[in-house]
């Protein structure tokens, strides 16, 4: 079982297991990630103040039909899909080497979280940078419709920017991937070892599926402000220096509530998904396993 200690998962089962995961949570979830990333912009934020989460998703239905709500659909399956597939991957290769190194070199119970950080860091160097890039683009393009399909958006952004804009926001990519990977990983495991203890090592599809639900919870308030300096840099009217700059900005005119824009949107979105991505990794995990 996910986040049983001492056990050694097959790499590339978790790899193919942790593709459909992906695939199945994106394509429920997708909503709420376009409304999420609207909140979070500076440029678009304005036309959603003051009204409710349901208001907004009718008020994107009505401007711009209903197909809006899945603006950039392919990005984030392009994102998403490998994200959790490497997420899975990271589970896989490096939890066992460090929970060796636990009591030795590292905290006891620390392994979770270590192989969040390794993992994230992974992640966001390898695809997550420029393909969250590219997401952010499509879905705040209200009424110019200047990105359309995602090779011809970075065409584009290499053309107007430069190639190395696609790695935008990459520090606070790896904050966001490393830190909310090290509280999921961690989450996960300690709510799957309560299910555990209570069921009597009897574990259920509904233990996984709350685990999950449960673990991205904490990282949806937990890391909400490295995800809202993320879009920030990464929105084409962003002219902040750095990282850091955007932070102080941000502070200094919106406040310390302004790191925390969306993240019930985030919540909303990522805490189902993560129940779904959990449950349905360990069912495909589970079908893999001896075959590959």
């Amino acid at each position: 079982m996910s986040g049983q200690k001492g056990q050694k998962r097959n790499i590339f089962a978790s790899t193919l297991a942790g593709t459909g995961a992906g695939l199945v949570e994106v394509s429920l979830m997708q909503p709420t990630d376009v409304l999420k990333t609207r909140y979070q912009s500076i440029r678009v934020a304005s036309n959603y103040n003051d009204i409710s989460i349901l208001r907004s998703f009718a008020k994107i239905v009505k401007q711009e039909g209903f197909f809006a709500l899945y603006r950039g659909t392919l990005p984030v399956m392009c994102i998403v899909t490998p994200r959790v597939s490497l997420q899975y991957t990271g589970l896989a290769m490096f939890k066992p080497i460090f929970e060796r190194m636990e009591g030795k070199f590292i905290p006891s119970g620390s392994a979770s979280a270590f192989t969040g950080v390794c993992t994230g860091i992974m992640q966001a160097i390898t695809l997550v940078t420029p393909l969250e890039l590219i997401k952010i683009r499509q879905q705040t393009d209200i009424n110019r419709f200047k990105y359309h399909g995602m090779f011809s958006t970075i065409a584009l952004i290499v053309k107007e920017e430069g190639i190395t804009a696609l790695y935008k926001g990459l520090v606070p990519t790896i904050f966001r991937q490393s830190w909310g990977l090290a509280v999921k990983f961690t989450g996960f495991a300690l709510f799957l070892d309560l299910f555990r203890m209570q069921s009597n090592d009897n574990l259920k599809p509904h233990h996984f599926v709350a685990s999950g639900f449960l673990s991205n919870v904490l990282v949806g308030i937990l890391n909400s402000p490295p995800d809202v300096v993320k879009t920030r840099m990464q929105d084409q009217s962003a002219s902040y220096k750095s990282s850091w700059d955007c932070v102080k900005i941000m502070m200094k005119y919106e406040g310390p509530l302004s790191l925390f824009k969306g993240s019930l949107l985030r919540i909303i979105r990522i805490a189902p998904g993560g129940g779904i991505q959990f449950a349905t990794f360990e069912y495909l995990y589970r079908l893999l396993e001896n075959k590959v």
